[in-house]
C-alpha cells in the first residue's frame, strides 16, 4: 500500500509540475467524469466499460501526466458509487498506467493511428488492467502467496478480462477516432507556439 501511495503521489506531482492551464484542468476533469460515468452507466455488464478507452485516448492525445490524472481520478470518483476499499489504490494506479501507456503509444507509433490499431491497443490495455487487478487480489486477499494461486486467480478472472478487452475494442471502434479528433481540436486551442520576432529590416521588406 505504501508503494501504491507513492506511485499515486508521484503521478499527481508529475501532473502539477507540468503547470497545467485552467483549460487543461477543465478538460482533465471532464474526461475523468466521463470515464467514471461510463463505468457506472454500464454496471449491468460486468467488466464491459468505456473507461479504459477514455483514459487511454486521454493519454494518447494529451500526454502522460494528464492521462494518469484522468485514470486515477476516474477510479477514485467512480468508487464513490461502487464503494471504496483496498482495491481503490490499485485501480487508480492501473488506470493511471493506462493513460501513461496511451502517451507512450503516441510517442512510438505517432498520433495518427488508424481505428483498428487504436482499438487493438485499447484491448491490450484492458488485459493489462486485468493483470494488475489479479495481482492486487492475490496480494490483498490471499493468505497463500504462491505462483500457483496467482495463476488460479488469473484463470478464474480470464472470462472477465476477455470481456473487458472485447468491450474496449468495440467501444473504441465505435467512438475512438471521433474522440481523438475532438480532443486534438481542443488541444490546438491551448497550444502556444512562440515564434522569433522579425527585425526591423525584415519587416520593412
Amino acid at each position: 500500500m505504501l508503494i501504491l501511495g507513492a506511485v499515486i503521489v508521484v503521478g499527481f506531482a508529475w501532473y502539477e509540475r507540468t503547470h497545467p492551464s485552467t483549460r487543461v484542468i477543465a478538460l482533465v476533469a471532464t474526461l475523468a467524469a466521463m470515464a467514471a460515468l461510463g463505468r457506472v452507466a454500464f454496471t449491468a455488464l460486468p467488466n464491459v466499460k468505456p473507461t479504459t478507452d477514455i483514459v487511454l485516448i486521454a493519454g494518447y492525445t494529451l500526454g502522460g501526466a494528464p492521462g494518469f490524472m484522468v485514470g486515477a481520478v476516474a477510479a477514485l470518483a467512480s468508487n464513490l458509487f461502487f464503494g471504496q476499499g483496498p482495491w481503490t489504490p490499485w485501480q487508480m494506479v492501473a488506470w493511471g498506467g493506462v493513460g501513461v501507456f496511451g502517451a507512450g503509444l503516441a510517442r512510438v507509433a505517432g498520433r495518427d493511428l488508424g481505428r483498428i490499431p487504436l482499438a487493438a491497443a485499447c484491448g491490450l490495455a484492458g488485459l493489462g488492467f486485468g493483470a494488475v487487478m489479479n495481482l492486487s487480489a492475490w496480494i490483498t486477499f490471499d493468505g497463500d502467496h504462491t505462483v500457483g494461486w496467482l495463476v488460479a486467480y488469473s484463470g478464474t478472472s480470464l472470462p472477465f478480462d476477455i470481456a473487458h478487452a472485447t468491450g474496449n475494442v468495440v467501444f473504441c471502434l465505435a467512438f475512438g477516432p471521433a474522440l481523438v479528433r475532438a480532443l486534438r481540436r481542443y488541444r490546438t486551442r491551448f497550444d502556444i507556439i512562440w515564434l522569433p520576432r522579425a527585425d526591423e529590416s525584415t519587416r520593412a521588406l
